[in-house]
């Protein structure tokens, strides 16, 4: 793990070398153009391993740029080590002065995900995988109401199909809804509250959303639930090259909800340090802070920390809480537009230690 830690390290200064090279341009011409970055893609997660293919990322500002707000798209074709293949496209588009918000996800996966049971207390030795096949729409519109408010709807279509179950494992034997694939479909209201001075890497400002789904039969899916989800973030500057970022969310289920739809911790943005997957269950609360400090142009380091849980009742939110924390470092692809390559290292008590290596931040 420790000789996996220096040639992360390593690979990370060297690609910061790199596309410090090929990015090292006029940056008064790119505050003045659309910036395009198309880059061979490679990345780690615990969940996948190291993954290899094609991404890209487009900022651009459709307005005045003191009025409206960078819009981003975001595409990538990968393979993982796992035998995972991705490909999508999504978006977050911000029209004239803010006045619609258009944000969203095209994707088709062939994907291995790990499943231990149900709740925020399973065993090591019930990890098993299983396999996944789907394409994936999501949609969602908001019109600004009031400066910095905005009310729209999400949409959720996904369709499933899972293979690979291990004969002696939990899916195959018991009893769980979902595990038979198909459709699931949700449509429903949000509230938006946006004033963050940028959108994609934010120094100041508040954001949070709120939003109630239906999903089943009304709209063509196989199951039916209701799911309601909060997220409040605030940003603070405490200097001009320290940022303190905060997130709380919690997201709640009712019905028959699929394993597969269960809240979860985990992975590169919510509590690093958990194997993504690992405990999920009806409901879910975190909150996580971070505090991020600039290193010259284009480095940085953070540190962060988040404690948070999946439960089935409010009675049972504080039982077996995860604890998780870490440090990591930032390489800013170009000075004029942010995008950042991350490299995070984290851990929960009782847990392995946990490596990301990807791009953008957590939240």
């Amino acid at each position: 793990m420790l000789q996996f830690a220096k040639c992360s390290v390593l690979l990370f200064l060297i690609l910061g070398k790199i596309t410090n090279s090929a990015f090292a341009q006029d940056d008064s011409t790119l505050k003045q153009q659309k910036a395009v970055f198309i880059l061979p893609l490679a990345y780690y997660t615990p969940e996948t391993r190291w993954v290899f293919g094609v991404g890209g990322a487009t900022n651009f500002n459709l307005g005045n740029p003191t009025e409206t707000y960078e819009s981003q798209s975001v595409f990538g074709v990968a393979y993982s080590l796992r035998r995972q293949f991705l490909s999508y496209v999504n978006w977050r588009i911000f029209t004239d002065q803010n006045k619609n918000l258009f944000s969203g996800e095209v994707g088709w996966y062939d994907y291995l995900y790990f499943f231990y049971g149900i709740g925020n207390e399973v065993n090591e030795s019930d990890s098993e995988t299983y396999d996944a096949k789907f394409p994936r729409l999501r949609f969602d519109f908001a019109k600004q109401i009031a400066p910095s408010r905005y009310l729209g709807v999400k949409t959720v279509l996904d369709h499933f199909s899972f293979s690979g179950f291990d004969p002696d494992g939990k899916l195959a034997n018991e009893d769980y809804i979902g595990k038979d694939g198909g459709w699931n479909v949700g449509l429903g209201p949000a509230f938006i509250f946006d004033s963050r001075d940028n959108p994609i890497y934010p120094n100041s400002g508040w954001f949070s959303e709120t939003y109630l789904m239906r999903f089943g039969k009304p709209f063509g899916g196989d199951y039916s639930y209701w799911e309601i989800g909060g997220d409040l973030r605030h940003y603070k500057s405490l200097s001009q090259t320290v940022i303190w970022a905060n997130q709380i969310a919690t997201k709640f289920t009712t019905g028959e909800t699929p394993f597969f739809a269960l809240p979860l911790v985990g992975g590169n943005r919510s509590l690093r340090g958990l194997f993504e997957g690992k405990y999920r269950d009806n409901n879910l609360a975190f909150i996580q802070s971070e505090i991020r400090k600039s290193i010259g142009n284009r480095w940085g380091l953070v540190g962060f920390a988040g404690v948070g849980n999946v439960f089935s009742n409010l009675n049972s939110l504080a039982d077996r809480a995860k604890i998780t924390y870490g440090a990591g470092g930032r390489f800013r692809l170009s000075k004029a537009k942010k995008l950042n390559l991350r490299l995070d290292l984290a851990h929960s008590p009782n847990e392995g230690m946990q490596f990301y290596f990807t791009f953008g931040e957590a939240f």
